[in-house]
This record gives structure tokens, sequence and C-alpha cells, in this order.
């Protein structure tokens, strides 16, 4: 009876007919843009994405309708699949990423789509590509000529002799310097080095003052000088440092502030209502509003944000007008007082020369409505659907897309190229100067960002207002992965000992910010626990800063960029080495490390009681922060 059913069952489930696939959802192209796009392109298409200050060479102004990187002739647009090779491939050399994956081919369709829009009178008509046959083979005689014709044609006035970049007409070019071929990897979308150097010189780059030479000289004569062009990759055999950014990139944002004052990001975008320009204080409130929601204190937000208030009191934000903050502002002048508390306590309402100070606000630093409330009307992100609220007829609240996007974090996790020389820059050169804060800039050319992931996915994650860091264990252990062997050779002795600590979680440099460090320690003990002396090491990580009270100088630079490793490895010999049993490999974080040493060295001078008792406290705070944050004892094998 049950192999009867079985085959009944067996034959019924061979006559069934296959229920037919959802239709997948078409993608909503203004989220995909708003995700990936308008960091650097702006919410118009413009090129004045909120991204677009640090960036060099620019983001392309769509609307302009002029694109570099085509396969059809000057003057006219790209196909579709230049376009897709552009989001696909990226353009290397510059911060355009390589959207490989995270994207399906209906997103890229849809982005595209969205693209062309800004421009739509450029692609009435179908473009062309030109046909680009297969290179020929380079031989020394073709390099030859196309040296000949790389100075016939007038390269070096711009590209210099050698290809730097350098020559006598490259400082008059707009909108961006001539590329340095010794440094950049020759290729582009579409192609590898030789057909991308060939396509740039017969389609020029539109919106550049990069010519076509189609028809200038002969296809052999193009053939030959890209050869040539092609000589000058990695010449000098290292990529500039990332870090350092050069003045000419940092164009004016707002008119009488730094580039980093606030939001640069397109003042007509409705984002540009949070952070576009200084909070202006509140006033008096309308009369729409019930007397709790009348009030700038977060308790009274926390009424119906209960969740978010009991986040935000145990998070850094809280504690941003910290008695260590308060103590080094109360040194400055108003001015130097401005610019602290525009992050550290950003209401007007929290400064005492407002003229609308609230002595109850000031230590409540970055409080809600610095971020949510703007002329008393409430700015959040879009309601989720299983959000549990009671409606309220008239309560004004606004959603913005900014508040799911990292650049609302840029305004105070990013700083200008302007206060940290290099300790080898004797001549202190202000083009090779570093930002003491760089975090923004970090992620938008890391790993994390061609995936479409947010600040708000790791640090405020289901909209958490906690907003972990290094300060919290757990979060630096998830940001990382340590490996480690440890072995005795049993031909003379020695133990060696390699430790890796891998950035794999951190969408930006491990640790970002200058103010931590962490330390990556290796130890040999014997079989009962005790250290083997002169068998021990250990490697910083972060950055090291001195300050004489105007500049900054990094003596040091440590971190580890994102998906990148940093290695120690030693090997000892004699002395008590053959006792040796286990090696200790460890990690140490000290989450204030700078001030730890700032606030030892102000307690050093002479200080009003009140400063002192700030700097007491505050020095206590960050010592007690310290942690270990993975330890693994190994047992040395032989080998």
């Amino acid at each position: 009876m049950r192999r009867a059913l079985w085959w009944i069952a067996l034959a019924g489930c061979g006559t069934a007919t296959a229920a037919e696939p959802e239709p997948a959802a078409a993608p909503d192209a203004a989220a995909l843009y708003d995700r990936y796009c308008l960091a650097c392109h702006g919410s118009a298409g413009k090129g004045n994405g909120p991204a677009a200050l640090w960036l060099s060479p620019p983001p392309r102004d769509f609307t302009a309708g002029d694109f570099k990187w085509r396969t059809t002739a000057s003057g006219t647009p790209p196909t579709d699949a230049d376009l897709t090779a552009a989001i696909r491939i990226g353009v290397p050399g510059t911060s355009m990423h390589a959207f490989s994956v995270g994207l399906t081919d209906a997103d890229v369709t849809a982005l595209i789509d969205i693209v062309k829009s800004f421009a739509p009178k450029r692609f009435e008509r179908p473009p062309s590509p030109l046909q680009i046959g297969a290179p020929p083979a380079v031989d020394d005689a073709m390099l030859a000529r196309g040296k000949q014709v790389y100075a016939d044609l007038g390269c070096p006035s711009c590209h210099g002799d050698g290809g730097k970049g350098d020559g006598p007409s490259a400082a008059t070019l707009k909108p961006a310097p001539p590329y340095d071929l010794t440094a950049r990897p020759m290729r582009r979308p579409g192609g590898g080095s030789l057909e991308a150097i060939y396509t740039s010189l017969a389609t020029g780059l539109d919106g550049t003052p990069m010519p076509s030479y189609a028809g200038t000289v002969s296809d052999a004569d193009l053939w030959a000088v890209s050869a040539f062009v092609d000589t000058f990759r990695w010449r000098d055999g290292a990529l500039p440092d990332p870090t350092t950014l050069e003045l000419a990139a940092v164009r004016a944002a707002t008119p009488g502030a730094s580039p980093a004052g606030y939001w640069p990001g397109d003042p007509d975008s409705p984002d540009a209502i949070v952070w576009g320009a200084p909070i202006d204080a509140h006033g008096e409130p309308p009369a729409v509003l019930a007397p709790a929601q009348a009030s700038l204190q977060p308790a009274q937000c926390g009424r119906c944000h209960a969740k978010q208030l009991r986040e935000w009191r145990g998070s850094l934000h809280s504690k941003t007008a910290s008695p260590g903050t308060l103590g080094q502002v109360a040194r400055r002048n108003a001015a130097g007082k401005k610019s602290c508390l525009r992050c550290h306590a950003p209401l007007p309402e929290q400064l005492e020369t407002s003229g609308v100070y609230d002595e109850t606000l000031r230590d409540e630093g970055i409080a809600c409505a610095a971020c949510h409330v703007r002329g008393w009307t409430r700015y959040g992100p879009p309601a989720i659907p299983d959000a549990r609220l009671l409606a309220q007829k008239g309560y004004p609240f606004q959603p913005l897309p900014i508040y799911e996007r990292s650049d609302f974090c840029l305004p105070c996790h990013q700083l200008p190229p302007w206060n940290v020389k290099l300790v080898a820059d004797a001549k202190d050169d202000r083009s090779k100067r570093k930002p003491l804060l760089n975090t923004y800039r970090e992620w938008l050319e890391g790993p994390y960002m061609r995936r479409g992931i947010q600040c708000q996915h790791c640090h405020m994650p289901n909209r958490e207002h906690t907003f972990l860091g290094i300060h919290d264990p757990d979060t630096f252990r998830q940001g990382v992965k340590l490996e480690a062997i440890a072995g005795r050779s049993k031909k003379t002795g020695a133990v060696n000992v390699r430790a890796r600590l891998t950035n794999i979680g951190a969408g930006h440099y491990l640790p970002t910010t200058p103010t931590p460090a962490a330390w990556l320690d290796v130890e040999l003990v014997d079989a009962g626990g005790d250290m083997i002396a002169g068998a021990a090491d250990s490697q910083r990580i972060g950055r090291h800063l001195t300050y004489d009270g105007k500049l900054f100088t990094e003596v040091e630079d440590t971190r580890i960029p994102p998906d990148e490793s940093l290695e120690l490895a030693r090997a000892w010999t004699g002395g008590r080495v053959p006792d040796a049993k286990w090696a200790v490999v460890r990690v140490r974080v000290a989450p204030d490390d700078y001030y730890e040493y700032l606030f030892a060295k102000r307690l050093e001078g002479d200080l009003p009681d009140a400063v002192r008792a700030q700097f007491e406290a505050a020095l206590k705070e960050k010592r007690a922060a310290k942690y270990v944050a993975i330890e693994r004892k190994i047992l040395l094998t032989p080998f």
C-alpha cells in the first residue's frame, strides 16, 4: 500500500503544471541613482554632488551631454554599450568605480536611461561606434615612429615629454590638469591599454581640451603613438598616496566658509535644507506644536521616539560636548569655539555667544534637533512600513533621502587638506598636505561605496541610534580578521611568528580618525605562562601626529585600508627562547590615544580650577576606554 501511494504521488508530480515565475519588478531608477551616483554627479546630474569637492578630475556633468569615454566620433554621444562599460568597468585613474557587482543588467539599463535624460537632445539620434581594428605588433621601429608623432602632434605641451602631465600648458587646462600618464592605468571602458589609448586619440575626450586626431594623421601613426604612450605606464613604479589631496581639487563650497564647513552638495536640492548652511536659531515654535513638541530637548523627543532616545543616550553623539571638548574649547576665541562646536554641539541654542543660548542644551552634544529639526519642521528618512507611531494631523514632518546616504555624515567626518603636513615634506608643499579627517573620501573610493553600502548600514543598522565604532569592542572585532602562525625550526631552534590583521569590515581606513590607535602584539611565553624576556614586538596601527599649535605633522600613517592587511613577522634565537612553548598574539585598542597624550600634557601646565577638573575627568574617561580586542595563544609547532 505504501508503495502504491508513492507511485501515485510520483506520477502526480510528473504531470503537474509548473507555476509561472513571477515577473521581476522594474528597477527603481531614482533610488538606484540616489544610492550609486548622486554623491558625485549630483541630484540633477550637474556633476555637483556632495563628493565632487574632493575629486580630481571632477565628476561628469551629465547635463552638458559631453562624455569622454566613447567609441563614437568626437561631438557625438556614447552608445548604450559605452555607458554600460563605463558603469561596469569604471574609469581607472579617477574616482569612478567599477560597479561590476550588485547591479543587475536591468539596473544598469535603468541608470543609463536616467543619465541620458539629463541631456535628452544629445541622444535624439542613435550614435554609431567607430570601427577599431586589432592593434598591430609593436616593435622598436613602431615605438620610434610613435615618439616622433607624439612630438609632432604637440602632446608634450600638455602631457610633457615624459607623459607626467607637466607640459607648459598644463596649468591652464580646464576642468582638470592633463593626466599624468606615468601614474594612471592605461585602460578605459571597453578595451586593453593599447586599444584604450588608440580610442582616446581617435575619438577625443569631449568636455576636455583633448581633441580627436582621427583624420589628422594616418591610422598607422595613431597606433604608433598609442604604443609609445603605452610605455609611460607605471614609469615611476608607484601610484600617488590616495590619502593626499591636491588643494587644486578642493573648490569653494560655501562662500565665506571652509570647503568642509557645511554640506557641499547641490544647493537647489531639497537635501540642502539639512546641512547646506549653518543651522538657524529656531525662534518661536508654531502653534500647531504641542508644548512638549515645541522643545529642542532630547528628553522631549523621547516621549514619542523612546527607543531612539535610549540608544542615543549611550552613544558618543550624546557625549560630544564632553569635559575634554569643553576644556579645549574654553581656551579658544569666539571663532574657534564656533568652529569646534559646529560638530560637537551644532545648534545655535548651544553656543554661549549666539544670543539664543540655552544652558540646558549645552551638554547634550549632537542633540536630536541638530540632525532632525530645521525651522521647527522635523526631517528624517522615509517612513518604513511597520512604523508604529500614531499619525498626527498637521505635524510638520518632511522625509528626505539624504538621511539614508553617507553624505549626511560628510560635514563632520571630512575635512579639507589644509592642516596636516608630512614629516618628510621639509619644504611644506601645501599641495601635498593631508586632511586631518578623511573618512567620507575613504568610503567614497573604497569597496563599500560601489556596492551601495552607506555609513548608516554599519553605524545605524535597522535605524538604530547607537553610532557604534571603535569605542565598542564588538564593533571593532567585526571589522577585522586576525591570522597567525608560530613555529620552531628543528634545525636552528629559532622561533618564528607571523601575524596578519586584515580590515574586512570597515568601509574606511582602520582606524579612520586620527585620535585612536591599535597595536598588534606578539610575544613568547613559557609553559608556565611567563613572558620570555626580549621575545616580544609590537606594531602600532594608526596615525602618529604632532601639533605645534597651528599645524599637525604626520610622522607615520600605519592605518589599514579596506580589504588590506598589516603584518608583523619576527624571529628569535638565543637567551631563554628554548624555553618558549607558546606565542601570544594580541590586538589592543586605545580609542582615544591622542587625547590621552593631549590631556596629560595640558594637566602639566597652569590651568583654572574648573578647566583642570574638566581635563582630569576627561583623562580618566579616556584611559578607561582601552580594551584588548583579540588575544590568541598559539602552540609552537616544529618545522
